[in-house]
């Protein structure tokens, strides 16, 4: 039956894949990504011919975010082992082969057969290590016939997801089954990985690793010519929608205090030459963060990569995705620099973690753009409020810490070498 499945996915896939390019073509922020060293995505790697007898790790990433919080578990693994890290993002891959912690860093794959097929053939793997949720059905059915452990490692799984994947749970059971042991970051994800698949005794809980990441940064308010006194908001990972709710939150702050600059980064760049327009017909001055001169009050970050440092010498954070229906963005972020974290009610994608974060007092729920804004006319005006809060996000966060060695530890119990 496994068999069966594979096929009809697979016909599936074909027959939509030319469906899905097209659409691609016409969507802006896609468009660089689907161009972007394309030959990776159909296993053109080369040959990757072993230097050294050590088991050969693969690695596979969704994005940036992703290779980010793999970062400590990199650094365990790399020098008894080769590693070969995949990402399916643009932005993730740069990032990867920029901090130089894997052997060789590609896309990932097409998941059609033929193409896992000679991925498989060209790594070798001994162990596939998938981060967070990053569920293929030709991949683990090519590591299940070439007895390739598959372990998944902050394993991640919303309410929403797991709806999902539930109205098919007997497709997602065949191929969920087919790995070998999954690290779930909390009871409520483990739970949901452990109704979709059979063995159940492989699902453990180590909590998240993002928890575990180094936050600290050699960056300074200095470095962009801010400064002390100046009251710093960020806004990050901001999804569609979002935009000109900050705005507006900014547009009410600005006429009470004048000694605020107020951060707006975008979780997808391309979406800059959108706000720019919304900020021109509203008569807005804004610097951009690429020019270097941020003299204007509001500042639009049209570069990715340095939202964490951003994060570091802000006063406050607002996290994207969770004043509109997104399943909301990471609040450990900002919480590992002692910031405050405000966030909406849609936080589903990281519900422990928002929940962590307000039962320990280091972050606050907004209702609507209103309660935005009043929230951070709160911190401007009071300040050891603004520090109470921060330390206590810092404590949330330094409380969770030890994920990264519980899962070190069972990936070494369950590698081999072939």
């Amino acid at each position: 039956m496994l068999k069966i499945y594979l096929i009809i996915y697979n016909v599936l896939f074909i027959v939509f894949l030319p469906i899905l390019a097209v659409i691609i073509m016409f969507i802006k922020k896609y468009r660089k990504e689907f161009f972007y060293k394309i030959f990776e995505r159909f296993a053109f790697y080369g040959n990757l011919t072993k230097q050294n007898n050590k088991p050969t790790i693969w690695i596979h990433c969704a994005s940036l975010g992703e290779v980010r919080a793999v970062e400590p578990i990199l650094d365990s693994l790399r020098l008894q082992n080769n590693i070969i890290l995949t990402t399916i993002t643009k932005t993730g891959r740069e990032y990867a082969q920029k901090i130089k912690k894997a052997n060789f860093v590609f896309l990932f794959p097409i998941d059609i057969y033929p193409i896992m097929l000679r991925a498989f053939n060209i790594i070798n793997p001994n162990m596939i290590i998938i981060v967070e949720t990053e569920l293929w059905p030709t991949l683990l059915y090519t590591a299940f016939k070439r007895n390739v452990v598959v372990v998944t490692v902050n394993g991640r799984m919303s309410n929403k997801a797991f709806k999902n994947y539930k109205k098919l749970k007997f497709f997602w059971r065949s191929f969920i089954s087919l790995i070998s042991t999954i690290i779930a970051r909390s009871d409520d994800d483990a739970d949901r990985f452990r109704v979709l698949r059979r063995n159940i005794d492989e699902v453990f809980i180590s909590g998240n690793i993002k928890y575990d990441r180094d936050f600290s940064v050699d960056f300074k308010r200095s470095n962009l010519s801010l400064k002390e006194e100046d009251f710093v908001f960020t806004a990050g990972s901001v999804r569609e929608g979002e935009e000109e709710i900050i705005i507006n939150v900014y547009m009410k702050i600005i006429l009470e205090f004048n000694n605020i600059k107020f951060f707006l980064a975008p979780r997808h760049p391309v979406k800059v030459n959108d706000i720019i327009k919304v900020l021109e017909n509203r008569n807005i001055k804004y610097s951009l963060f690429s020019s270097g001169n941020l003299q204007n009050n509001f500042i639009l970050v049209d570069v990715f990569g340095k939202l964490q440092e951003i994060y570091a010498i802000s006063d406050v954070c607002y996290v994207g995705g969770s004043m509109v229906d997104m399943g909301g963005q990471n609040p450990v972020e900002p919480a590992g620099f002692a910031k405050p974290v405000l966030f909406g009610k849609y936080m589903d994608n990281f519900a422990t973690e928002s929940e962590s974060l307000v039962k320990n007092g280091g972050a606050l729920i907004v209702q609507d753009p209103s309660d935005l804004a009043s929230k951070i006319k709160c911190f401007i005006l009071d300040r050891q409020m603004l520090k109470t809060m921060g330390q206590n996000a810092l404590k949330a966060v330094q409380a969770q810490k030890g994920a990264v060695t519980f899962t070190v530890q069972k990936i070494k119990s369950k590698l081999y070498v072939k």
